[in-house]
């Protein structure tokens, strides 16, 4: 009987330290984890190896989170993936760019690695943003 192979996800962030706590939380609950420091280098990354989530910081060199988030849902072949953006920011104007970013979900920074998980297992996403509860 073969094993499932692990889900890929996409890390897009320009911050090193946020990059490396998130990919090992992920790598240590079992999904294959690919990285990206920039926009335009997860936008390759993401088109390239196809991964089941892209989670990405809304401020990125290059290309933001949110117009990573449009190019990618813009294309029919990752129209399903599940893209989740992280922001420091809220209200009015960001909530704005996420809507018209087609993004699946909002993580407000700091926030608990399980809430990352939680969002990737869930089998009908639900657009929404998840609150910093601190």
């Amino acid at each position: 009987m073969s094993e499932a192979l692990p889900q890929p996800i996409l890390v897009v962030d320009s911050d090193e330290k946020s990059i490396d706590h998130i990919a090992s939380g992920l790598k240590e609950s079992g999904y294959l984890v690919i990285t990206a420091p920039d926009g335009y280098d997860g936008y390759v990354r993401a088109g390239n190896e196809s991964p089941n989530v892209d989670i990405a910081n809304d401020l990125l060199p290059y290309i933001s989170g949110y117009k990573l988030s449009k190019l990618i849902k813009s294309d029919d072949r990752h129209r399903e993936t599940k893209i989740i953006i992280m922001s420091s920011s809220s209200g009015p104007a960001i909530d704005k760019m996420f809507k018209q970013s087609g993004a699946d979900n909002m993580l407000e920074k700091p926030f608990q690695l399980k809430d990352v998980i939680e969002i990737i297992k869930e089998e009908n996403i639900n657009v929404k943003w998840i609150k910093n509860p601190f």
